[in-house]
């Protein structure tokens, strides 16, 4: 007479627990990936509204002197609000600004078109990683009229 089998096996155990675990660490991955990515968005917002705050307070205009007039020293962000709620203030702590004109080097006998590189820099951390940079290209005017 057969016998009926009630129940798994333990291979049939063993094998179900393998594909869901496998499934569970794949979830698991994709759930701290978009976590991430979360905290990456944030930031890139955040250092945008700055760029903004930045565009406002130290307008880039036309200037007969770049190199002079459009540097920046390192500012904290908190300074560029003036009113702004205990919120945004908190966020803002951690990050600072700078923009920087580069320097030219002309060659010999090269004509100097007036065109500038302009590096404006936010830092929010010790690393390269917690940098974001805006490159603008700026020419100096001969007779530069201020807004």
């Amino acid at each position: 007479m057969a016998r009926l089998q009630k129940g798994f096996t333990l291979v049939e155990i063993l094998i179900a627990t393998m594909i869901l675990s496998i499934g569970i660490m794949v979830l698991l991955t994709g759930v701290g990936n978009c976590a991430k990515m979360t905290l990456l968005s944030k930031q890139f917002q955040e250092v945008q509204y700055i760029f903004t705050l930045v565009d406002l307070k130290y307008p880039i205009e036309a200037t007969d002197k770049v190199e002079e007039d459009l540097p920046v020293a390192s500012v904290s962000a908190t300074e560029l609000v003036e009113v702004a709620s205990p919120q945004i203030r908190e966020v803002l702590e951690r990050y600072t600004f700078e923009r920087i004109v580069e320097e030219k080097e002309l060659e010999t006998n090269q004509v100097d078109d007036g065109l500038y590189i302009v590096r404006s820099i936010v830092t929010w951390g010790p690393t390269d990683d917690d940098r974001e940079e805006l490159l603008r290209y700026v020419r100096q005017t001969k007779t530069a009229t201020k807004r």
